[in-house]
């Protein structure tokens, strides 16, 4: 074993002839081959039409959130070429609490050869991940993955993911007979860039938790659109599949925009974003934006093996968004309720130390104002000490429960104590969920104060 595991010359042996490092630029169409082969729907399919492409663009080294390097392998050196048999890619995001910003690693395009699955090739991927995120100074991982697996490696569900609404096509209302249609809709330009970023950021003030998008995303993510060369180019084999429309009005000009699939797998259009300026009054703009983008569906391309008929909008606005209320059951009948994030904290002190002023901004505001005591948390087996003077807290400290008085103020397992503290649920839904999560009653209001529920919109992006 060579170096540390967040190091890119980094070497460790998992036996029989299995190894795992990092990438180098070099690997590119080596791991898009592999990722085709594990993506495809079955063993006699085609590799995956995307895999190589979108691999690529991750290591092209003008990608937002990775580079050449941040590619964790396992390779079978037993085997001639030394194939790859297991990868995940290494992400770099930005993501805030109440306005505070933190350094977030996400762990992405997870894939294992079904020939060498229950080995553990993940497991020490992750902790590849886990030191690289640490090493940059990260205090959380992210992940949307398959149910269940990644509990294995110390997440937790945590936030909201996805959630929909779906508007059926022949519910959109036809135009009136001599009514002019004053919206349309164009290709965002990187001269859009500053409308995007601030109608994106309208709804950070709705989120607890926020993911920051950088300039360089959003130049990314809009300039990919206008390279010519996507003129010849398969559809299957783009590796984005999210674009950005600018919302016009015939007197005012750019008001608002879009992000929504570039390409279909089914019967309906996916659009992930509807933010509008204020001077757009979205009650009347609803309906010629349904019918805006009833046509833009029935254009965008469709990347199955059969073809099929746009059918139905469908808004992934997640658990509550204004467009929902305007649409009702009338125009949105159907209703899926989000997935959710894995969350991974894995220096709980550290996070709460992070976003003490928060804390202390929730005691300001609340009859504890002028309160001195003490919390104390039991984490099972470890715990914390929040200690208290006047309305503010000065001193958040490891605590284990003494030998012969282990009562403490509250109990949570330190997984499920991740949805409290990020407003997931409060402590009185993690009780009636949990048995081992209790608080004691002079206790129970001081707790709601620190860690209320409070909605969360993560984008993936």
């Amino acid at each position: 074993m060579i170096g540390d595991l967040a190091a890119p010359n980094y070497t460790g042996d998992l036996g029989d002839g299995l190894v795992c490092r990092w990438s180098t630029a070099a690997d590119a169409d080596k791991i898009g081959g592999f990722l085709g082969l594990v993506w495809r729907p079955n063993a006699d399919a085609p590799p995956h039409p995307r895999a190589v492409t979108e691999t690529r663009m991750y290591m092209s080294g003008d990608f937002s959130f990775m580079g050449p390097g941040d590619f964790a392998l396992v390779e079978d050196k037993g085997l001639p070429g030394h194939p790859i048999v297991a990868a995940a890619c290494f992400w770099r995001h930005r993501w805030s609490f109440a306005g505070i910003e933190f350094g977030v690693g996400r762990p992405e395009n997870v894939a294992t050869d079904p020939a060498y699955r229950n080995r553990g090739l993940v497991r020490a991927l992750f902790a590849m991940h886990h030191a690289r995120s640490a090493a940059e100074g990260h205090l959380m991982q992210a992940i949307t993955g398959i149910p269940y697996f990644y509990r294995q490696f110390g997440y937790e569900y945590v936030l909201d993911l996805g959630g929909h609404r779906t508007t059926y096509l022949p519910l959109i209302p036809n135009k009136n007979e001599g009514e002019a249609e004053r919206y349309t809709l164009r290709l965002a330009t990187v001269d859009d860039l500053p409308l995007i970023q601030q109608l994106y950021d309208q709804g950070r003030s709705n989120s607890l938790v926020w993911h920051e998008a950088s300039a360089a995303y959003w130049r990314h993510r809009i300039g990919f659109w206008h390279d010519p060369a996507l003129n010849d180019q398969d559809p299957q084999t783009v590796p984005l599949n999210t674009r950005y429309l600018i919302i016009v009005h015939q007197e005012y000009g750019s008001c608002g925009f879009m992000s929504l699939a570039a390409k279909r797998w089914g019967s309906d259009l996916e659009i992930y974003n509807l933010e509008v300026t204020p001077q757009v009054d979205l009650v009347t703009a609803l309906p010629p934006l349904l019918r805006l983008l009833r046509d833009v569906g029935e254009a965008t391309p469709y990347v199955g093996t059969e073809g099929e008929p746009l059918g139905q909008l469908m808004w992934l606005f997640g658990r509550h968004h204004p467009v929902y209320a305007l649409l009702g059951e009338e125009l949105a009948p159907r209703y899926e309720p989000p997935y959710a994030w894995y969350i991974r904290v894995p220096d709980l002190l550290a996070f709460l130390q992070l976003i003490t002023p928060v804390l202390n901004e929730r005691l300001a505001r609340s009859v504890f104002a002028t309160y001195t005591g003490e919390i104390t948390c039991d984490l099972y087996p470890n715990g914390l000490l929040f200690k208290i003077e006047r309305g503010r807290l000065v001193g958040i400290d490891p605590w284990r429960p003494p030998p012969y008085d282990p009562a403490a103020s509250m109990g949570c397992p330190s997984l499920v104590f991740l949805q409290l503290l990020l407003g997931y649920r409060n402590i009185q839904e993690l009780s009636a969920i949990y048995p081992d999560v209790s608080v004691a009653e002079k206790y129970k209001l001081l707790v709601a104060t620190l860690f209320p529920k409070q909605q969360s919109q993560v984008h993936p992006l």
